[in-house]
């Protein structure tokens, strides 16, 4: 259908074009035809409607616009073959403008993931386009309706104008959703662009027709109506493919780019108006366009000045960081991971301390620049140091350190990761890198290696903050992973509505042959209910607090194999 269907309907097209340059009068062609190849592809847009069960509200409300606008024709152009006369402006005009809602609608629904992602800048591309279209099309109809040679009232002049201006309406946001679509799905906005602008200049003609007192049921400009139905046959059945996000870069410059043609159209209207005198309404349209458009230029410039401002903090911030890590103001805390069955201590998360702010505030704009690099292998060593400690004090305890997502596009980092345990004598299986559920999803050839090595050298991959980002279950399961953190924002809130989430993910982390750990267990009543769960670690300020490693030290002394015991002295510790 997708392949045969547009060769039909062209082939059809040209036919009707070639019979009415032949200057054919017949009424089997100013009629019958004209409704024929108006009617058909508006039925192949009804039966896309039908057919696409997920695509039925894009193409189910143009199918009912189209279906009321070939009503309209079919209205009037039939009574016409009869003989019998159709008063318009009248209730025929209700069906055609009735098209125009409904094609809004199709358009918007194509078009939400771009709204979605651009927002205002985009709408502002398309009221620029949309305004600046409205003059060009104003300054060539205004005159005749001004003219009014044909005695029209002010009535049917409103409504005569009003088509033309509607159609501008559906070509401006058909013109920028081509331009932000791109390549892989400008293919439907471009047809339906062709199609409104088959609209606009037919209308025009018959605007212009009215106006001098030659308008008539059916005349030359009926040519052009049909293309618009044809048009968006064609579009409704072509694959919609979903828009990637490798696009978003492109859609700026390809949006602005149509943008700035409607403001050099714009700006030629006002040059010259110097010397045509042009209607009022089209010069007020066009500088709306040009305001539009400044406003727009404006926008990108405070964004553009605000990037900067951001960047400049950022650089002013990592120096700062860099500082204190070469003066040794940066220091680790441990936070222990306690086994919830039994209550042992498992091994103890490092977490990154400043006494200046709060690693939220830091750690971010590190992680945009190369010192993350070097931040990471000096956590790395000092949390490798810590645990080769806790080791030679006869506690066999693992500790996890948090990689970021910068870190996997390292291809030396699983060597580095293994020259620091060799370095500190501590076994491959007692160090786990906590990785976020973001970095985990990334379509990333780099760190798939990454983590394959260091799968392979025997180090535990976990995924922290499990639940707040959108995973893939299917690249999870192959991922090289050990175990899934469930995000604290889940376990605070596990008395109420986050319990089935919690327990979920229990059931899938074991189902998948994974450790789960619960992180945030504030109270023992969290702590219970996760070992009814069949939890296996806890972490959380019931337990303890990040101590630092002095403190951690003498906590681990102090803390008691008993389960019970052992939660009490986390707590107290």
């Amino acid at each position: 259908m997708r392949v045969i269907l547009p060769s039909l309907l062209l082939l059809a097209l040209g036919s009707y074009w070639i019979a009415m340059a032949s200057g054919s009068g017949s009424p089997l062609v100013t009629h019958w035809a004209y409704l024929a190849i108006t009617a058909v592809p508006v039925a192949f847009v009804v039966a896309r409607a039908v057919r696409c069960r997920e695509q039925r509200l894009v193409w189910g409300a143009l199918a009912v616009g189209l279906v009321l606008w070939t009503a309209g024709s079919v209205w009037q152009v039939g009574a016409d073959s009869f003989g019998v006369s159709v008063a318009s402006p009248g209730a025929v005009d209700v069906l055609w403008l009735s098209m125009y809602p409904c094609a809004l609608v199709t358009f918007f629904a194509l078009g939400r993931p771009w709204v979605q992602r651009a927002g205002g800048a985009l709408a502002l591309d398309a009221v620029t386009i949309m305004l600046v279209t409205a003059s060009i099309v104003t300054a060539l109809i205004l005159p005749q309706l001004l003219a009014n040679s044909g005695e029209l009232t002010g009535f049917s002049q409103l409504v005569f104008c009003a088509y033309p201006v509607a159609d501008c309406v559906l070509m401006a946001v058909a013109l920028i959703g081509a331009a932000v679509a791109g390549r892989r799905a400008g293919a439907v906005w471009g047809l339906l662009a062709a199609g409104t602008v088959a609209l606009v200049v037919g209308d025009i003609f018959w605007t212009t027709a009215a106006a001098n007192g030659t308008w008539a049921p059916v005349m030359g400009s009926n040519a052009l109506y049909p293309a618009w139905p044809v048009a968006a046959a064609i579009a409704a059945w072509r694959p919609l493919p979903a828009p990637r996000r490798a696009q978003a870069t492109f859609t700026g410059v390809r949006a602005n780019s149509a943008a700035l043609v409607a403001v050099i159209a714009g700006l030629a209207l006002l040059v010259l108006n110097e010397w045509l005198s042009l209607p009022a309404a089209s010069v007020c349209l066009a500088a709306l366009g040009l305001l539009a458009a400044v406003h727009r230029t404006g926008l990108a410039l405070t964004g553009s000045v605000r990037a900067s401002f951001a960047a400049h903090r950022d650089r002013e911030l990592v120096d700062d960081v860099r500082e204190a890590l070469d003066a040794g103001e940066l220091e680790l805390h441990f936070q222990p991971l306690v086994d919830v069955r039994t209550g042992a201590v498992h091994g103890a998360e490092a977490l990154l301390r400043w006494a200046r702010m709060r690693p939220d505030e830091f750690l971010p704009a590190v992680e945009r620049s190369e010192l993350i690099t070097p931040l990471t292998d000096w956590v790395l060593d000092r949390a490798l140091a810590a645990a080769a400690c806790w080791r030679a004090d006869g506690h066999d305890l693992g500790v996890s350190v948090n990689l970021a997502t910068a870190n996997l596009g390292e291809f030396d980092l699983p060597a580095r990761v293994i020259a620091a345990l060799r370095r500190h004598g501590v076994p491959a299986a007692a160090l786990t890198l906590e990785i976020t559920e973001t970095a985990a999803v990334e379509d990333s050839r780099v760190a798939d290696e990454v983590l394959a090595a260091l799968d392979a050298a025997g180090i535990a991959i976990s995924i922290d903050d499990f639940g707040t980002g959108h995973s893939s279950l299917v690249r999870i399961a192959r991922f090289p992973i050990r175990e899934i953190k469930v995000d604290r924002s889940f376990v605070l809130d596990i008395h109420n509505a986050k319990l089935p989430i919690v327990a979920t993910s229990v059931e899938l982390a074991h189902a998948l042959g994974l450790r789960i750990v619960a992180e945030g267990v504030e109270d023992e009543p969290t702590f219970a209910l996760l070992r009814a769960l069949g939890c296996d670690i806890a972490q959380g300020y019931h337990l303890s607090r990040p101590l630092a490693p002095a403190d951690f030290a003498a906590w681990l002394q102090a803390a008691s194999p008993a389960p019970v015991r052992a939660a009490e002295a986390a707590r107290t510790g």
